[in-house]
């Protein structure tokens, strides 16, 4: 049972009403108990009085009178004895009192057993909760303050739990980043020395095998410094992690403005790029230097990952409040189990294809970092038909006349 939290407890279900009910009936339970014994002591010396008085009309009639008066001390006599009074009638009434508080008290305790049972579990509860055991739950009965306690607790308990995993997953992504970025930079950095201290301690090298190995220097030294760049991009780019400076931006003419400057790329992988873009404009409000670099992206990896298939396809088209851009490529098709994973940073379907690419691992969890700053959505497919990645941008909302 889960109470809100802005819930007020109805007075008829509340703990105050309990107490009221339990203090109630302890009350009633020793009222009846007192007269129920004042009642069989009662009984118990009327009987014993009637005994007596027949016992003294059997004497003789000329001591009737004063038989008569001593029969009577005799009987009150006896009733003090018989009811234990002590000639006080103040001790009495304290006596009296005291043994009713006895009863009170043992019958509010029988009353109230399984409140303060439900209060020892929630102690418990806490106290497991308090020593690391985030799995307890403690149950909620019913909608009294007690359970209203209880459910907070409870949600303090989730709530306590989803912050140490969120810190536990932060402190593997932090460690997992280190590791990738120490791995990344030392293979290039490897290669570069290598080459400068061939160059360095072998004078007789040819001029052909020097500029070879100047120019696979320079190769890796721009490797480092593109994933330096994308490093940066994906620190600066995490949601909440830049503000972003929307504008009028309409989608197709953006696109073939960034097909055309990627002309020369297509040529050099002697790829076709085909555009079918919708019949109308398609107006955005977003920030067009982000989303060169996360459209730019896409197109980088169709063309690295697609030569194979010799054509790209972009494509956008209006589906309710979304604009859809897509971008196809015919090259290897990504494995089912790699597809959830391909926007996660330094992730990669073949390590060593993507170090002969040139990929960082950062390029698709850069575009999705932009996509998610500006409300869209991303995703992946790939089959005999194509990798096609979708990228879903809310429209730009028209003012009502």
């Amino acid at each position: 049972m889960k109470i809100k939290r802005d819930k007020k407890v109805n007075l008829i279900r509340s703990f105050r009403l309990k107490i009221a009910i339990y203090t109630l009936i302890s009350l009633i339970c020793t009222i009846a108990t007192d007269a129920m014994i004042l009642f069989l002591f009662f009984l118990y010396h009327r009987q014993s009085s009637n005994h007596f008085l027949k016992i003294q009309q059997m004497r003789e009639n000329s001591s009737m009178q004063q038989i008569a008066v001593d029969s009577q001390k005799e009987l009150y006599r006896r009733i003090y004895e018989g009811f234990g009074l002590t000639g006080s009638i103040w001790l009495d009434i304290l006596i009296l009192i005291g043994f009713s508080t006895i009863l009170f008290t043992a019958y509010f305790i029988l009353a109230s057993h399984n409140m303060v049972n439900y209060l020892r579990e929630i102690q418990m509860g806490v106290e497991r909760i308090k020593d690391g055991d985030f799995d307890t739950n403690i149950r909620v009965l019913n909608e009294d303050e007690l359970s209203v306690m209880a459910n907070s607790i409870n949600e303090m308990r989730y709530t306590v739990k989803e912050l140490m995993e969120k810190e536990r997953m932060a402190e593997k992504a932090k460690n997992d980043l280190i590791t990738n970025v120490a791995h990344d930079l030392r293979t290039p950095l490897t290669s570069i020395i290598g080459y400068l201290e061939l160059l360095k301690n072998d004078e007789q090298i040819p001029s052909e095998t020097k500029s070879k190995y100047l120019h696979i220097v320079y190769d890796k030294a721009k490797r480092l410094q593109s994933l330096v760049v994308d490093l940066f991009d994906y620190t600066r780019y995490a949601k909440d992690g830049i503000k972003i400076r929307k504008g009028p931006l309409e989608l197709n003419r953006f696109l073939e403005q960034l097909l055309e400057e990627f002309y020369p790329s297509f040529q050099d992988e002697m790829l076709e790029c085909h555009s079918n873009l919708w019949k109308e404009d398609i107006q955005l409000q977003a920030d067009g230097e982000l989303l060169a670099r996360a459209f730019g992206n896409l197109l980088s990896n169709a063309i690295k990952y697609g030569s194979d298939g010799k054509l790209i396809i972009v494509e956008t088209k209006v589906k309710g409040n979304w604009a859809i851009v897509s971008i196809t490529n015919f090259g290897q098709i990504i494995p089912k189990s790699d597809l959830n994973k391909i926007f996660e940073k330094f992730y990669r379907v073949e390590s060593s294809r993507s170090l002969n690419t040139g990929g960082t691992g950062l390029g698709l969890a850069i575009t999705k970092n932009i996509i998610m700053l500006h409300q869209g959505l991303i995703a992946a497919k790939s089959d005999e038909n194509g990798t096609i990645f979708e990228v879903s941008l809310p429209l730009e909302e028209k003012e009502e006349v």
